[in-house]
């Protein structure tokens, strides 16, 4: 016969059914007023995405108790029939809730509704295996009918009202606790968090502000609300919003850096009111709120909000206190959004869900070229950087056939046309910021550095094949402007750096052997009565990688046979301040000195703009190369873009 079960074995087994009944139980109450929330909420633009994410998070955790149980059963599911069974009236529950879900067109295919009706399935089957079936179906239908009786007697004004007199007092209730702790912390301090905020407002300033109806209107605000920043930051946060509420045409960039907004519950005029009105501006393309007090549920407005908007480029919502589910959502805006282009979001939450929503959202958006986010997993870090290293490309051929097209239609050349420039340095083109060149109207192109003769041979004895040559050459064509590649989270500088990565559509390099001449003929700049005594410009550099080519935007001078290159970054200050130092070699980031080497220069046969600059002897000699390592090494660059 088998052994008696010892009393304290029984009583532990006891104990833990119930505290597995306990646990259950509160699952399914939370569950259920989530539910009612959802359809409460329904007309709110506020209320609906926190409610939503409070149903999917109480799902998550019906969900993984579910999926526990029937793991720790699978040799015993008596414990399984214990939980669930007798009336089978808290699997029903389950499904009741699952069948009357209303979420909206963010939230309906979120995995967590799919995975816990998975649960509930496995649960229900195993009922029904175990005998239980005639039960489960009445217990069902039962639920169905009190959930139908239960909301079709909800007043919805008078719950709604309800809810957020709810809402309030909480709101209320973890004010006061914050005080109680910040007291106790620091008895000396009595003055509240709403205290506060209330000495940084003018309700006067405030009433006048809300009171206009136009963006033009709120521009005499401009110099008060300023002016009084420091002591009344609360009045400038008012007026700024309520221009992004206003869709003022003027605020293209909205930077809330550093500034601790107040929380929704505290202050609705703030940060719960520049979520919704993200829906519908169309003029806000920079969207700067790291390290601002976002919370949870302004944050899911925010997840809402763009999917809709089209014009909003990047966002900056690092270093906020988020959760996992709300960033996801975020996320999953993001995929649907086509015009975000930069993304940023250190320092929030993590998680594998949140990573694999991001890389869905980059599949989804071929836009999104800019992703601040801290990744450790390996695999989804791999299938995230290759993923960025596809849009940063789309995005560039993209411009290209803009470019295009805008050359055929002849818009280019009016535009151009329109850009001033400097009579000092007509040689020197300007460079917008971000680094792309303009060509400037009244500079002419001189012949480009095609094939020149050695040091020693004077420059009138050229060979027929190389003055022939030159003299056909086609003149070079502005294309696209670079595309900007950036996967974690770049200093100001790196922001605006030009990063071209090579993909797999790129046109590649020719066979050089095949295409250079007989003989070697040194490639320095063809020197004439009209052409300048030095050339200089940006233009694209091939690196040396050898695993990724990356195309490296530089700026390039060519002055006494010598072909010198310097670093992106200078930007057209610095190129002028720095005039006189270009041409001094030790500051330049390479150079190919060909009064020390003969050269040879190889046009790609399928670019107009890409050519390669090789050694004519095989090998470069001493002095020729900045970086003498690889002596054999080719050079390749491309003009486009170039403004010659």
């Amino acid at each position: 016969p088998p052994h008696p079960v010892p009393h304290s074995t029984a009583h532990r087994s006891s104990q833990l059914r119930a505290a597995m009944e306990a646990k259950i139980d509160g699952i399914l109450s939370r569950m259920e007023s989530a539910a009612e929330k959802v359809d409460v909420y329904q007309s709110s633009k506020v209320k609906l995405p926190m409610a939503e994410l409070d149903l999917l998070k109480t799902l998550e955790d019906g969900r993984d108790f579910m999926h526990d149980i029937v793991v720790k059963t699978g040799d015993n599911r008596q414990q399984l029939v214990d939980i669930f069974g007798g009336d089978c009236a808290r699997i029903a529950r389950v499904r009741a809730v699952l069948e009357s879900l209303s979420l909206s067109d963010m939230n309906k295919n979120d995995q967590r509704v799919r995975t816990c009706r998975e649960a509930c399935a496995t649960i229900e089957q195993v009922l029904e295996d175990m005998g239980l079936g005639f039960k489960l179906k009445e217990a069902k239908d039962e639920q169905k009918k009190s959930l139908g009786r239960r909301r079709s007697s909800i007043d919805r004004e008078k719950a709604a009202a309800a809810a957020m007199q709810l809402a309030a007092e909480e709101a209320k209730k973890a004010v006061v606790e914050a005080d109680t702790a910040a007291a106790i912390a620091s008895p000396s301090q009595t003055i509240t968090v709403a205290d506060v905020w209330a000495q940084s407002l003018d309700e006067d300033f405030v009433a006048r502000v809300l009171a206009c109806s136009q963006p033009a209107d709120l521009s005499a605000f401009e110099e008060e609300a300023t002016a009084n920043r420091a002591s009344k930051l609360g009045n400038w946060m008012i007026w700024m919003v309520h221009r992004a509420h206003l869709n003022d045409p003027s605020l293209v960039k909205f930077d809330f850096t550093n500034l601790k907004m107040p929380d929704g519950n505290v202050e609705p005029r703030v940060a719960p009111k520049l979520a919704v009105a993200m829906e519908s501006n169309t003029c806000i393309e920079h969207l700067l709120l790291g390290c601002s007090n976002l919370m949870d549920q302004e944050a899911a407005i925010m997840a809402v909000s763009l999917r809709s908007n089209a014009t909003l480029k990047v966002l900056n919502i690092d270093t906020n206190k988020l959760s996992p589910l709300t960033l996801e959502s975020i996320a999953n805006g993001t995929s649907v959004n086509q015009a975000l282009q930069e993304l940023r979001c250190n320092n929030t939450a993590s998680g594998r869900l949140v990573t694999e929503a991001f890389l869905n959202a980059l599949k989804s958006n071929s836009s999104l070229v800019k992703l601040g986010f801290a990744i450790t997993d390996p695999y989804f870090r791999g299938e995230i950087d290759r993923q960025i290293t596809r849009n940063n490309d789309a995005a560039r051929k993209r411009r290209l056939e803009e470019k295009k097209r805008r050359e055929v239609a002849g818009e280019t050349t009016d535009a151009k046309a329109t850009v001033p420039t400097k009579a000092a340095a007509p040689a020197v083109p300007k460079v917008k910021a971000g680094g792309y060149p303009v060509k400037p109207a009244a500079e002419t192109s001189p012949s480009p550095p095609s094939a020149t003769v050695p040091p020693s041979q004077p420059a009138e004895n050229l060979p027929e094949e190389a003055e022939a040559e030159a003299a056909q050459a086609p003149p070079q064509q502005p294309d696209a402007t670079p595309a900007a590649v950036a996967q974690a989270v770049p200093t100001q500088e790196e922001e605006d750096a030009p990063t071209f990565v090579a993909g797999e559509d790129d046109v590649p390099a020719p066979d050089v052997a095949q295409s250079a001449p007989s003989s070697a003929v040194e490639a320095a700049p063809v020197t004439s009565t009209s052409s300048p005594s030095s050339f200089r410009g940006w233009m694209y550099k091939k690196s040396p990688g050898r695993i990724m080519k990356q195309w490296q935007w530089r700026y390039f001078v060519i002055q006494d046979k010598r072909l010198t290159w310097y670093h992106w970054f200078r930007s057209e200050a610095n190129v002028e301040k720095d005039d006189a130092a270009m041409g001094d070699a030790s500051s330049a980031k390479g150079y190919i000195n060909f009064a020390a080497s003969p050269a040879r220069v190889v046009a790609d046969p399928k670019s107009k703009t890409i050519f390669t600059v090789e050694p004519g002897d095989g090998k470069w000699q001493d002095g020729a190369l900045k970086d003498m390592s690889d002596e054999r090494r080719a050079f390749t660059f491309d003009t486009a873009d170039s403004a010659h």
